[in-house]
């Protein structure tokens, strides 16, 4: 079992907080442990987390605390989120029957999500890649998606007027990277986009409904997910 945390972007809407995004505080921890935290519950064996290359800090906050399960890193300044999660995709070689767990660096969950996603995720064996999904808070630029029962149909603005959009937290098989060489040769520049183009070339995405989340990206997102977790957690 492996599982790995997407932490190479810029952070770009958390930068007046003086600290590096995976950093930032939340009730007292910093939002990477929060999802260190999280893999917890499913008992990994390896979690893998891509930084950029001025995300030294990153590395060594992390490792001067103990986990139950190895970490490795890769440290690469990439050009896309989409980019950052092939190659994450591509370390952490996912095979049958268990497919690997990624996290977006700053989703904020109640106890149990994950290990709740990750249990239904495995036996949609039949699915590339399984997306959490749920209502989204208010945000600038949530990721709509269309479900026909556990699959998938429609994403971004194909799903505009659907009520759930993306959660963070994905379920990944090594049928997705059948496409990383075409991807990166096309330019594709977004995670969303890549997602949108297995769609399009008939892959299957699953779909797993899941608990609030928190996606912290703003200064008001920061209040929102302590006040989160107060609610959620003893």
């Amino acid at each position: 079992m492996k599982c790995g945390i997407l932490a190479a972007g810029r952070g770009e809407r958390l930068r007046g907080t003086g600290v590096l995004k995976p950093l930032v505080q939340v009730a007292g921890r910093p939002l990477i442990c929060h999802v260190l935290d999280a893999f917890t519950e499913v008992a990994p064996d390896e979690v893998v987390v891509i930084i950029n290359d001025a995300a030294a800090g990153v590395r060594a906050a992390v490792e001067a605390q103990k986990w139950s399960f190895a970490l490795r890193w890769i440290v690469e300044t990439t050009p896309s989120s989409m980019h950052s999660f092939l190659r994450l995709a591509e370390e952490l070689n996912p095979t049958d029957p268990v497919p690997a767990l990624v996290s977006t660096v700053d989703t904020i969950v109640a106890p149990s999500v994950f290990s709740f996603f990750h249990q239904r995720s495995v036996v949609q064996r039949e699915n590339a890649i399984a997306l959490a999904v749920n209502e989204p808070a208010e945000d600038d630029n949530p990721l709509w998606v269309k479900v026909d029962g556990k699959r998938v149909t429609a994403l971004g603005d194909a799903a505009k007027g659907s009520s759930i959009a993306t959660a963070g937290l994905y379920a990944v098989r090594a049928t997705v990277l059948e496409q990383a060489e075409s991807a990166r040769r096309d330019s594709i520049m977004s995670l969303r986009a890549f997602l949108a183009r297995l769609l399009d070339r008939g892959y299957s995405l699953g779909a797993v409904r899941i608990a609030k989340s928190i996606d912290v990206d703003r200064h008001a997102d920061i209040i929102a997910a302590e006040k989160f977790l107060q609610q959620t957690r003893p």
